[in-house]
């Protein structure tokens, strides 16, 4: 990296940085981009400035512009939170088939795989930090008075050591140091299955909430981390393909038939969770629990339960899998969106349904027979504008780097990995 007058070499491009030569150079790069490229990024935009306006406005303290009360005190800012944090971890699991274990079919998931999941993270402190209010007490605090005993300790940790892990791996991948890439991607996966754990234990060892209360909570956000990572490759891949981007054809062959496999391994992995908790949740006696449950399939949350977790976030994204007829690349992009949209769905049914019973008025809940929550204007601008803001990165990132995956690998010498060379493994 070089700077010379108003310009900036980078990796061997010119850069401009004076604002003149910038502005023009910007204005420039805008009109060679297509009609709906331009309007693509230009909607990304405008809903990312409603965010970062809702953003501040919830930064004062003592502003009460969340849905939230003291008898719910998590809403949408955690679901959110948990949505990308555990998306990030899906994607890694997803990448390490190829990146770690060595199955060439799921070699082209690398690259963007470690772009998403930097912004899946990234995303995912924001809307935590904005949620906290105070975030930089959380960080002088983890540090300063560690408290090994916590779940909550150990997931700040965890995530903390993710994201360094997966920016060297990003930085390792394109700066083509493949041996520090490898330690990388195996660290990665590691932690992949780390932290979404410790994720799902913050909530697991609350005994006060029946329905979190216990080791499938862990299981549950395992197994939603590894379906929000693959449906969302999903969705990305279609476009690489639809679009004709880099690597295109490489990923109609073998990224396509791969993600369409571990989407449907992974719908079938969280329908049958899903289906123990409800039937252990109606019959099992622990306070609380079969209220809350009752809250899921019965009550105010039936709707969305039946409507988009169960029918639009698993049976239908299912059934386009597995038909014949919608076994092509649009197919399991619309199986892809139903399930990352059932995901979501699931964290926030998850999160609201733990605190909507109440139990006893030592559990924080006292209103009878449930607590009532709508998300506010300003946390849903603050998931719209994450939402989009990944997005818009992600485009650019399209655009302007180079996501087309290398024939060289390099892979752990387990001891039951036979790897063959690329030319030999796709014949």
């Amino acid at each position: 990296m070089q700077a010379t007058g108003l310009t900036l070499t980078l990796g061997g491009h010119v850069v401009p940085i004076g604002p003149r030569t910038a502005g023009r150079a910007l204005a420039h790069e805008v009109r060679g981009m297509s009609l709906a490229l331009r309007l693509w990024l230009a909607g990304l935009s405008g809903v990312i400035a409603v965010g970062a306006v809702a953003a501040l406005i919830a930064l004062p303290p003592g502003w009460e512009v969340f849905g939230t009360s003291p008898s719910l005190e998590w809403g949408l800012l955690i679901v959110g939170y948990v949505f990308f944090a555990v998306m990030t971890s899906g994607l890694c699991l997803a990448s390490s088939l190829g990146t770690v274990f060595g199955i060439e079919r799921f070699r082209p998931l690398e690259k963007r795989h470690a772009v998403l999941a930097v912004l899946s993270l990234t995303t995912a402190f924001g809307i935590i930090a904005l949620d906290l209010h105070y975030p930089v007490r959380m960080v002088f605090g983890a540090v300063l008075v560690p408290s090994p005993t916590s779940p909550m300790w150990w997931m700040g940790v965890f995530y903390g050591i993710y994201l360094v892990v997966l920016l060297v791996e990003v930085w390792s991948m394109f700066t083509h140091h493949p041996k520090i890439h490898q330690y990388a991607c195996t660290a990665a996966t590691c932690v992949a299955v780390l932290a979404p754990a410790t994720l799902g234990a913050v909530f697991g060892v609350l005994g006060a909430k029946a329905l979190w209360n216990g080791p499938f909570t862990v299981l549950m956000m395992v197994a939603a981390a590894y379906l929000a990572g693959t449906s969302l490759l999903g969705i990305v891949f279609y476009a690489v393909t639809r679009l004709g981007l880099q690597d295109h054809d490489r990923a109609r062959r073998l990224a396509i038939p791969s993600i369409r496999l571990l989407v449907t391994i992974a719908l079938l992995i969280v329908s049958v969770l899903l289906a123990r908790q409800v039937i252990v949740g109606l019959m099992g006696g622990e306070p609380g629990l079969r209220e809350a449950t009752v809250a899921l399939v019965t009550g105010p949350l039936a709707l969305p339960f039946w409507g988009l977790r169960v029918v639009a976030g698993l049976a239908l994204p299912l059934t386009l899998v597995l038909l014949p007829m919608t076994r092509t690349p649009a197919g399991l992009f619309a199986a892809s969106l139903l399930s990352l949209g059932g995901v979501f769905v699931d964290r926030f049914l998850f999160v609201i349904a733990g605190q909507i019973a109440p139990i006893t008025a030592h559990a924080g809940t006292v209103s009878s027979p449930f607590v009532t929550y709508v998300p506010s204007p300003v946390e849903i601008a603050i998931i719209a504008g994450a939402v989009a803001l990944v997005a818009l990165v992600y485009t650019l990132a399209e655009r302007y780097l180079d996501l087309g995956e290398d024939d060289e690998h390099i892979n752990w010498p387990w001891p039951w990995l036979h790897h063959q060379p690329p030319a030999e493994a796709e014949a």
